[in-house]
């Protein structure tokens, strides 16, 4: 692709293309991962998790949209919003006909999601309207946590692609859509951050806001975790304590066999984050998620 002046706000490889799917939610077991009741909570509660966060990345790129004037930039956002409302509505669908199936319940987790990205994190947080010379600030800074946000995406999709879960005994409907969610989130891995560099983010908000992401990220998968397994008879009471140490190595078994990373990790890959020099271009191999993306059975399933 040859990149013009026009072109020169977006660092996207190639064309982000949204893509409609099609899953059978009936057969899906609730240990997807056989060998791995943990894991399997672990990664589903994301759905969850996403389906709040990814109406959020919606909702605040179309507020950004007006603002973007150059061409791949532009139509690299709107690429964006509709992979991300194609996400959300597959992630909705898989609580729907698959968890709530199950007898699995958002409970307090989904209503504390719904907190933090509609009220908190929306245009006027918590009803507040903004005076108007904090109104383009505070955009730049919830671009700039979708951007780090989506710095994690971008690695667990890589983590995914690569993950040996077969080897847990993987359901593969399940397994396709986090795969072929995570090869999307390596896709479109540079457009958050394009589009906040473009509105004039800056290096140390950029590491602020990363500061206030990590936390609020793996907080969010730990609590998420624990009321998934709360629902589900094969854990202890006791295990399903965040201030018990029975859940965190359960956590870390997890992560030793390569089904779900543990906290370290994703401190480790925040460290990235923190670099001046940052690009996320570098950061995953856009190859490898349109091989998987190509070979979908989701994907597949829709273009019959």
């Amino acid at each position: 692709m040859t990149t013009t002046a026009s072109d020169a706000a977006s660092s996207a490889p190639h064309n982000v293309i949204a893509r409609e799917v099609q899953f059978d939610w009936e057969q899906a077991p609730l240990h997807w991962l056989q060998d791995d009741p943990f894991a399997s909570h672990a990664i589903n509660e994301f759905s969850y998790l996403l389906m709040q966060g990814e109406k959020f990345f919606c909702r605040v790129f179309r507020e950004a949209l007006p603002l973007v004037e150059e061409g791949k930039l532009r139509d690299d956002v709107q690429a964006f919003i509709r992979q991300e409302a194609i996400h959300s509505r597959a992630h909705h669908d898989s609580i729907e006909g698959y968890l709530k199936r199950l007898g699995i319940d958002g409970g307090d987790f989904q209503r504390n999601n719904e907190l933090l990205f509609d009220r908190m994190l929306s245009r006027k947080p918590f009803g507040i309207t903004l005076p108007r010379r904090l109104e383009r600030q505070w955009l730049v800074m919830r671009i700039g946590m979708v951007a780090a946000i989506e710095h994690f995406t971008s690695a667990l999709g890589v983590y995914v692609l690569d993950a040996d879960w077969e080897r847990s005994g993987a359901d593969p409907v399940v397994a396709d859509l986090f795969r072929w969610h995570g090869a999307e989130e390596i896709e479109h891995r540079t457009v958050a951050y394009d589009l906040y560099r473009y509105l004039g983010g800056s290096w140390p908000l950029r590491s602020l806001l990363m500061a206030l992401v990590l936390p609020t990220l793996t907080g969010r998968m730990a609590a998420g975790t624990a009321e998934l397994m709360r629902q589900d008879p094969t854990f202890s009471a006791r295990d399903t304590r965040l201030g018990r140490l029975g859940f965190w190595r359960l956590w870390q078994q997890s992560d030793r066999r390569g089904n779900v990373p543990d906290v370290a990790w994703f401190i480790a890959r925040s460290l990235r984050f923190f670099a001046r020099g940052y690009e996320p271009l570098h950061e995953a191999d856009t190859a490898q998620a349109l091989a998987y993306i190509n070979n979908s059975p989701a994907v597949l399933a829709n273009r019959v």
